[in-house]
């Protein structure tokens, strides 16, 4: 979403008491815009204040009052002369069956949370229209296209907002005017789910037929607003949507497994669906179950899973596992299957990333296994969290050659952080939970656990188990204090200090402490693997991702991140070896592993940066230069103007296929900001990685420190799981897309819209220029592939495809991609001949 500088603007705001409203107000004051706050009483507006009169106006305004609403917008266009954004935000909640809905209160909710907004908006229209501009911003909810068991009467009125909101769009965009729809997605910690929650309880009959099942929803929702999300969240959402060039017609926001509920709603069977919210909301009523009181093996396991938050599991399916497939079926975990097990892994692997959720990965015993080597390897050494649940043989064929028999438990030690077996069925709750706290503390990882087929077969009485409850850390351990203020003052005394981190502080929850932290003391921040984007790329405090402002380093802090190869192992001539080193660390051993450190401090990441924020606090001279930062942000500029220059583009022969460095700078231009972008190859991923920004965290996700290809659409997938409402893209090249094709299908079974820019050089280019740089053109073998038309693949397969030749045809194409609403593929033509001067100085080019 593109952003614009705006002239101070004119918002009015209904509902500005309390909740988002009184938050949003107080952050447009606060920008220097001027505001119009409304509510029943001007008495509830006293939390609002300015230091500058004129930008605030506090109005008596009843959304139910005719009278008064326009009264309230005369008002306001009198004193500030226009209104150019108005938030329709007052509401109000309701929880209770539907039958015992008392009319008074349903004419209550209607009246305020859809007349009241059609009226302001009548009232404000007139004004808008005139002035050629303006922006009506609704507030809605998830519950505005998902059905909740006992909020059937909110419900229904935030289904109206949706409708309203479509009509109004398509009557009034001709006049100049945007209509958004910002949506809410589950719990968010203001005054109106908390009162919502206690008048339902103080409502609830003893008599009543839903009341057993009403005190669970209750009792769910109430533990939930205890974990609710932050409503800055919200308030964010709705001036970047105002401030964009071309403001979305909705915005979702919440935690994933919230958002993506509304796309899930048209993308799954309705029973499906129906059940998934059951495990959503702790109605039980609406899952099918066993017969009452029996359990089995497979049942135990993800019901496990579910308490411990896990919402997807990634298959293929087999007799080893359909036990386990069917208890995800019947307890609402969404089953992903998929074309090959190793790109389960990198799905689950992809989803763990960018949740910070564990998903289940579970395969069939011993090939299906072995298949997903690959993809597991690679989220241990990236150190995602992965569940690998995997039923072995029979405990009757043991040792006789019993089908699909191999030591399960000994292939995936090296490449897992826990493995074992469970013999009995009773334990398996208590594995399974073992399983979670390995893979989510600490150093994260994949955990494994396997079990015969007589374990997940047995059936057993509920009553019998014990399944496990608060069994997992949630808040890691802080730094040594004395070690902390050492590891400050260190940073003081440096003229050119570089804080580099990496994905211990995403792990960690560390963002805010991290800005906070940035912003206070304007130390530039190089941002590795999953931090890559916490501080976007375009922030005049980032140092990007390459290192090259750390040779004029003097002093270095490193949180969160291992000094591999992928970084030079922090030494010379990438590093100064004479600068000052304090490194960060929650896994001791990784503390001074490549070279010499001057300071060790074991911690959680965000623990830490809080130690050091209130240290920061407390005030010191610092002997930093002023220009550090813009020299050290400009360090990203100056790369890439460095590698097009090697390249020697200006002097082209335009008749020649395009340089994959055209491609990266078209996709730069072209691609939202709020994109993410999955890298996948070889010289496709060296240079995607140097000319894209990552703007969000996650925003340029690349395999990391294994070097492995292939796991584009793997990770591209995982992606859109989690993240529904964001545009992922992955790029790639072909010999990278060869390896993991097949997983388009799967993107579009699962009605997974996304696209695939693939840069198709019709060989395996980064290795075949390696030979002939080597030897020259007769020493290429083995290197080229077919000119094979991808764009029609992804016809074949029930996608969008398009085959694009020259850079100024990427952006166009890039955008009818988007408009066909299907997975997609934009095949690129790039050149064969295409040579690698300009990518020889990053560390992952081998020569």
């Amino acid at each position: 979403m593109h952003r614009m500088t705006h002239p101070q603007r004119t918002w009015l705001i209904t509902g500005c008491a309390s909740g988002f409203g009184a938050r949003l107000a107080q952050r447009l004051i606060e920008r220097g815009e001027r505001v119009a706050a409304t509510d029943r009483s001007v008495d509830l507006l006293t939390r609002l204040h300015s230091d500058d009169p004129a930008r605030l106006l506090c109005l008596a305004m009843d959304v139910t009052d005719p009278d008064a609403i326009r009264r309230a917008v005369r008002t306001a266009v009198a004193h500030f002369g226009r209104i150019d954004v108005l938030v329709n935000n007052a509401g109000l909640g309701h929880g209770g069956p539907l039958e015992e809905a008392k009319l008074e209160d349903i004419r209550r909710l209607f009246d305020v949370n859809i007349i009241g907004m059609i009226l302001v908006t009548q009232a404000v229209l007139p004004h808008m229209r005139n002035a050629g501009r303006g922006h009506i911003i609704n507030l809605s909810s998830d519950s505005g296209v998902v059905g909740f068991p006992f909020q059937g009467i909110y419900t229904a009125t935030k289904h109206a907002v949706e409708g309203f909101s479509d009509c109004l769009y398509q009557e009034v965009t001709p006049f100049g005017i945007h209509v958004s729809v910002i949506q809410p997605c589950g719990m968010f910690k203001t005054d109106m789910p908390a009162s919502t929650i206690t008048a339902a309880r103080a409502a609830m009959r003893p008599d009543s037929p839903y009341y057993a099942r009403a005190v669970r929803m209750a009792e769910a929702l109430a533990a939930a607003w205890e974990q609710s999300s932050d409503p800055q969240e919200v308030v964010d959402a709705i001036i970047e949507t105002a401030d964009a060039n071309s403001p979305p017609l909705r915005r979702r926001v919440g935690p994933p497994e919230r958002t993506g509920l509304v796309g899930l709603r048209h993308r799954m069977p309705h029973e499906e669906f129906v059940r998934f919210i059951a495990s959503v909301t702790g109605d039980g009523a609406t899952r099918p179950a066993m017969p009452k009181g029996r359990v089995d093996g497979g049942r135990l396991v993800v019901r496990t899973l579910r308490e411990a938050g896990v919402t997807h599991a990634f298959t293929i399916v087999g007799g080893h596992n359909y036990h386990l497939i069917n208890a995800c079926r019947e307890e609402g975990i969404r089953v992903i299957d998929v074309r090959n097990e190793m790109h389960a892994a990198h799905m689950a692997d992809a989803y763990a990333r960018f949740t910070r959720r564990p998903a289940l990965l579970t395969v069939d015993a011993a090939p299906g296994l072995v298949n997903a080597v690959a993809g597991i390897e690679v989220a241990y050494e990236a150190q995602v969290p992965m569940i690998i649940a995997c039923a072995q043989g029979s405990l009757e064929g043991r040792d006789i050659g019993v089908m699909q028999a191999i030591d399960q438990v000994r292939l995936m030690r090296p490449i897992t952080k826990w493995q074992r077996t469970c013999f009995d069925v009773r334990r398996l709750p208590e594995y399974t939970a073992a399983a979670v706290r390995h893979a989510t503390t600490g150093r994260p990882g994949p955990a494994f656990l396997d079990f015969p087929l007589e374990v997940m077969h047995a059936v057993i009485e509920e009553d019998t188990v014990t399944f496990p409850r608060h069994y997992r850390v949630t808040v890691g351990p802080p730094g040594d204090p004395a070690l902390v203020r050492q590891a400050l003052d260190v940073i003081r005394k440096a003229r050119r200090p570089l804080l580099i981190v990496g994905s211990g502080v995403w792990w960690a929850r560390g963002e805010e402490e991290l800005r906070r932290f940035v912003e206070t003391t304007g130390i530039p921040v190089l941002s590795r693997n999953l931090a890559r984007g916490i501080i976007p790329d375009d922030h005049p405090l980032s140092a990007g991702f390459y290192p090259t402002p750390a040779a004029m380093a003097d002093a270095f802090l490193v949180i969160g991140t291992r000094l591999d190869w992928t970084i030079g192992y922090g030494r010379f001539p990438l590093f100064s070896m004479d600068a000052p080193v304090v490194q960060v660390d929650i896994h001791p051993e990784s503390i001074g592993k490549t070279r010499p450190i001057d300071l060790g401090i074991v911690g959680d990441a965000a623990q830490v940066l809080r130690q050091l924020n209130e240290l920061v606090a407390e005030g010191s001279d610092w002997a930093m230069e002023k220009e550090w930062s813009h020299i050290a942000h400009g360090s990203i500029g100056a790369m890439r103007a460095e590698t097009a220059a090697a390249a020697d583009l200006a002097a082209r022969d335009p008749a020649r296929p395009m340089h994959s460095i055209q491609l990266m700078q078209a996709l730069a231009d072209c691609l939202p900001r709020d994109t993410i972008k999955i890298v996948d190859g070889g010289y496709s991923a060296a240079f995607a990685i140097q000319y894209l920004d990552a703007c969000v965290p996650g925003g340029v996700t690349w395999v990391g420190s294994t070097g492995h290809i292939g796991v584009g659409l793997g990770f591209a997938i995982g992606a859109k799981l989690a993240h529904p409402d964001h545009p992922v893209v992955a790029i790639m090249g072909d010999g990278a897309f060869g390896l993991c094709g097949m997983e388009f299908d799967t993107a579009v079974r699962h009605h997974l819209p996304m696209i695939v820019v693939i840069a198709n050089d019709a060989g395996w280019g980064e290795t075949r220029d390696g030979q002939r740089r080597r030897w020259g053109d007769a020493a290429v073998i083995g290197t080229n592939l077919g000119p094979t038309r991808y764009d029609e693949l992804a016809r074949a397969l029930g996608g969008y495809g398009e085959r694009v030749e020259r850079p100024e045809a990427i952006a166009p194409a890039i955008r009818r991609a988007f408009d066909s609403g299907l997975p997609a593929i934009v095949d690129v033509r790039t050149d064969p001949e295409q040579r690698s001067a300009a990518v020889t100085g990053l560390p992952w080019i081998v020569e």
